[in-house]
């Protein structure tokens, strides 16, 4: 037995070896000020190229250039159409429009590409019990046009489909193994599975479309990992601001690398991320604190 160990350690620090960050810029810091955060939350990227940003202290949400430069900024803290009270989350990915997970507000508003609103999703109390919801924690939008939910009052992930209908709830306290404690972000990867972050359970589950659980991601390492995102080999990675890491696995929870730095500058507390393919490269916009990391992934030979 110790000598199986012994091997699984010497494979994980050869992994560990093979990438790491490098840095192209950073933008944000501290402040109130167009441009500077209080506490930003999540952050998600366009098709046209914008990177959106919940910077939830300011109660509102940030627009950059893919460069970092700021281009416009909305919201503001209320309970009127615009308005947020912790917005937590931000799914920019979607053909046509854009989603703001308003917590407080129990509520998720729909804005289109210029950031015209166009809705609100609130609960339905006319709605099977299992489909209504309270504070929302995550929400992401399929190609398909389901509309997904992650909700903190039972700790479950509703999905919508096109004609707004609830169509199935998992991830709460029925759902055997697949059951979440303390989630904190959804993510959809292009392979159509739902990523789930759970901060109690020290891990990521993983479910299908249907709400079918598949299997869980842990590390030993994990402390309370939060952010998600993938790559366009379905790649997870995962934010850790506990650890002051990120962790990569393969589609299939395989452990590939734990990235504590970039450009050797080590993090501070990375919250939420964004990985995108860039001109034959992998690049990173990372929340870290009240800044913002931009960084490619830089693939290196392992030491012999």
């Amino acid at each position: 037995m110790p000598k199986v160990v012994i091997l699984l350690l010497c494979l994980c620090s050869i992994t560990i070896g093979q990438s790491r960050l490098e840095e192209l810029g950073r933008f944000g810091g501290t402040g109130t000020v167009p441009g500077k955060f209080k506490a930003p939350s999540a952050i998600d990227r366009s098709e046209d190229g914008r990177i959106f940003i919940c910077d939830r202290g300011n109660q509102r949400i940030q627009v950059f250039d893919p460069f970092g430069k700021f281009r416009i900024n909305f919201g503001g803290f209320g309970w009127d159409e615009e308005k947020f009270d912790g917005p937590v989350d931000i799914w920019a990915r979607s053909t046509l429009n854009i989603y703001v997970a308003d917590y407080n507000n129990e509520r998720v508003q729909r804005f289109d590409k210029d950031l015209n609103y166009i809705s609100s999703k609130i609960s339905n109390p006319g709605a099977q019990e299992k489909f209504q919801f309270r504070e929302v924690l995550s929400v992401a939008y399929s190609p398909q046009g389901d509309l997904f939910i992650l909700e903190a009052g039972e700790n479950k992930i509703l999905k919508f489909n096109s004609q707004d209908q609830g169509d199935v709830a998992f991830g709460y306290y029925e759902s055997g193994e697949g059951e979440l404690t303390d989630p904190v972000q959804l993510e959809l990867s292009s392979d159509h599975r739902v990523v789930v972050s759970d901060a109690a359970a020290k891990g990521v589950f993983i479910y299908d479309y249907f709400g079918t659980y598949l299997f869980q991601i842990t590390h030993p390492e994990f402390k309370r990992p939060m952010g998600i995102a993938h790559d366009s080999k379905n790649r997870i990675y995962v934010a850790d601001p506990e650890n002051k890491a990120i962790f990569e696995f393969t589609a299939g929870g395989k452990f590939l690398n734990k990235y504590n730095s970039v450009s050797g500058i080590p993090f501070s507390a990375p919250m939420d991320l964004v990985v995108i393919d860039v001109e034959k490269q992998i690049r990173f916009y990372i929340i870290d604190g009240d800044d913002i990391l931009i960084a490619n992934k830089v693939s290196e030979q392992p030491k012999e």
